[in-house]
């Protein structure tokens, strides 16, 4: 079987443990054909996110020149082992696209591919942007309400792939507001809500990750859930395997259970990118 990690995390995100080499290393070790580097891109640039410990949460802009530096020569010290895809996770954040191009655009013909995700919310009239996957916030998920969350969020991604500004390639942990167990009381509609955003991703057409980092949170369950997974096998919805890594042991989380709950769903493939261009491989 194949198998690619396309979501790892290191040392330099400061929330991380490892370097990029120890996290290339452990791929080989497993026998990965595959590994995607994708630490978190800069936020400091950004607005209104005042309530944000950013510092925590990324590299900064000065660092970019040397995580791309580091991350292509290991793709060249380790090209007869593995491949090594070079990559960001970048946070949407509505009408803040034109200042993330300005650092973004000048580097992105060195990208294999772009991993967009939530981590942060603003409601309107609420309390200031915060980290809804963050333990620190918990007081504002309480004072917000599981629902609201939830359809927020959903709501949220559905600007991120209408956006023609925001670019990138995967879709990162879907349902991650389930990360702390926290379960929708109104199931009905908040499923509503994240069929819509499905059927809005299927338009795109972007791919799907399927993160196995929620087996190692409270939640105790892949991103997204086995009823989100038949929801876009029936759309046709492409996908590919991501272990969230923040150490190096944490590389391929899972992955031979998960493929056996897609291949039962009907999967029997996965994309792969090089260079931004998007093929597959069969599982």
């Amino acid at each position: 079987m194949i198998l690619e990690d396309w979501h790892s995390h290191n040392e330099g995100c400061r929330h991380a443990k490892g370097s990029i080499e120890e996290y290339v290393r452990a791929a080989i070790k497993f026998k990965l054909r595959t590994i995607g580097v994708s630490d978190h891109f800069p936020y400091e640039f950004l607005e209104d996110i005042e309530r944000i410990p950013y510092e925590e949460y990324a590299i900064t802009l000065p660092e970019i020149e040397r995580y791309l530096t580091t991350s292509e020569d290991l793709r060249e010290k380790y090209k007869e082992d593995i491949n090594v895809r070079i990559g960001f996770e970048i946070d949407y954040f509505k009408n803040q696209e034109p200042v993330l191009n300005t650092h973004l655009t000048p580097v992105k013909k060195r990208l294999d591919f772009i991993l967009g995700s939530i981590h942060i919310l603003n409601f309107f009239n609420g309390k200031g942007a915060w980290g809804f996957d963050d333990s620190r916030f918990r007081k504002d998920y309480d004072f917000y309400g599981v629902d609201e969350v939830y359809m927020f969020y959903y709501q949220s991604l559905q600007k991120m792939v209408n956006s023609n500004k925001f670019d990138f390639d995967i879709i990162a942990h879907f349902d991650l507001p389930k990360k702390f167990n926290d379960i929708p009381t109104d199931k009905e509609v908040v499923d509503n809500e994240m069929m819509k955003t499905l059927e809005q991703i299927k338009k795109r057409d972007v791919t799907m990750e399927i993160n196995t980092g929620g087996l190692r949170k409270d939640c105790k369950e892949q991103y997204p859930s086995v009823q989100i997974i038949k929801e876009m096998y029936s759309l046709d919805i492409p996908i590919l395997m991501g272990s969230d890594a923040h150490k190096p042991e944490d590389i391929a989380w899972k992955f031979d259970k998960t493929i056996k709950i897609l291949k039962k769903i009907g999967y029997n493939k996965l994309a792969h990118y090089n260079r931004r261009k998007r093929n597959f491989i069969e599982i």
